[in-house]
């Protein structure tokens, strides 16, 4: 009996290690569900520990600071590493505008065209302090100008946006590109209500049980907007902000002790167990001011968290849809006032809740790889 190989799959990213953020988690997953029916090669700095020894991997060794210089050197790099991998039949599956020459899928989780027209034409975030912003704003122009020469008809098969919401941001800027719609996965029985853990995790922080604590999840934090939910805690008195994620905790800290609110802001920096923190709390707080698809935001739905955030990406249908939770303006008194009305109705809280898990239950991993694999069984 014949047996026919697996088609190779070359995967290419920064980074495929879980713990840095929602991009990276979802190409893990998405990599566990397809290796049966792919043999996959991994381009990028780093591999989660779940896929060592499971896939192939390629290394691309670069410096890790600045960023702008972290981003050239792999798009050099990752591009000749590329061209020498790339034999005739290869799928070649790329998380964004990272490489040269011709990409057959495209995952778009962040369109650096979009995050630079919803901040009004700037590079870089307000507020932060100016060598951040240089950096942050030489990263982005990075991010634009590879952006142009990749996302080209001729040189992209089809880019795989993660909501609606970015698939129209992909036509209007970038016309001519074919676009699907691919959205993330989440795993609802990590993600799941626990009153056990709830005690446990608020007692490690000194919460009370009755106390009303928001969630807030993520990375950079200018654009995620932790310094706006800090702030937010002036209007609502009766919440308790827990942050987790990586970003300038000195800076975060000192947005809390003078906004006045420093012992209602419990700033934890990252942690692998998120879920156990969505366990724990009642809201979740979203305050960028770009997201596509936030993984973040659909892990706490699946915890049966009522969810608040800005106007971005995926999070306007959802939240309608389900009707489980608020849309509020980027601004920190309104996001608190909203976080208050919420705290004063712990019953419509649950309520919202429960409709956001019955949402998020519809999203699960092999759903959305199966998006996925049939873009790269197109041909």
């Amino acid at each position: 009996m014949t047996t026919h190989p697996r088609p190779r799959l070359i995967v290419v990213a920064h980074s495929l290690d879980a713990s840095d953020g929602g991009m990276e988690t979802v190409h893990v997953r998405l990599i566990h569900e397809l290796r049966d029916e792919f043999e996959v090669i991994a381009v990028a700095c780093r591999l989660d520990p779940s896929l060592e020894g499971v896939i192939a991997f390629e290394r691309i060794r670069v410096p890790t600071t600045p960023a702008p210089l972290r981003f050239a050197a792999f798009y050099l790099a990752a591009t000749r590493r590329l061209r020498r991998l790339r034999a005739m039949g290869d799928v070649v599956h790329t998380c964004g505008a990272i490489v040269g020459g011709r990409v057959d899928v495209a995952s778009i989780h962040t369109l650096s065209a979009a995050v630079v027209a919803a901040r009004g034409g700037k590079l870089a975030p307000t507020g932060a302090p100016p060598i951040r912003r240089l950096n942050s704003g030489l990263l982005r122009w990075m991010a634009l100008r590879a952006e142009l020469h990749c996302y080209r008809p001729r040189r992209l098969g089809i880019a795989a946006a993660v909501s609606e919401a970015t698939a129209d941001e992909v036509r209007a800027f970038y016309p001519g590109v074919a676009v699907a719609v691919t959205p993330n996965g989440v795993d609802t029985t990590r993600f799941a209500p626990d009153a056990t853990v709830r005690s446990i995790e608020r007692d490690s922080l000194g919460i009370a049980n009755e106390q009303f604590v928001a969630l807030f999840v993520g990375g950079d934090f200018e654009r995620k907007g932790l310094g706006i939910a800090i702030e937010a805690l002036q209007a609502s008195p009766s919440t308790v902000l827990v942050a987790a994620g990586s970003g300038d905790l000195a800076r975060a800290g000192e947005v809390a002790a003078n906004s006045g609110v420093k012992d209602r802001a419990h700033l934890l920096g990252p942690r692998r167990d998120v879920e156990r923190l969505d366990q724990m709390a009642d809201v979740y707080v979203c305050a960028s001011d770009y997201e596509a698809d936030s993984l973040a935001l659909l892990e706490a739905a699946a915890s049966g968290l009522a969810l608040v955030s800005t106007r971005v990406g995926s999070a306007p249908s959802f939240i309608t849809d389900a009707d489980c939770g608020v849309l509020v303006d980027r601004e920190p008194r309104v996001l608190g006032e909203a976080l208050e009305q919420l705290a004063a109705d712990r019953a419509g809280v649950a309520l919202m809740g429960e409709r956001a898990r019955q949402a998020a239950q519809v999203r699960s991993w092999a759903r959305a790889a199966e998006a996925v694999a049939a873009l790269f069984r197109r041909g």
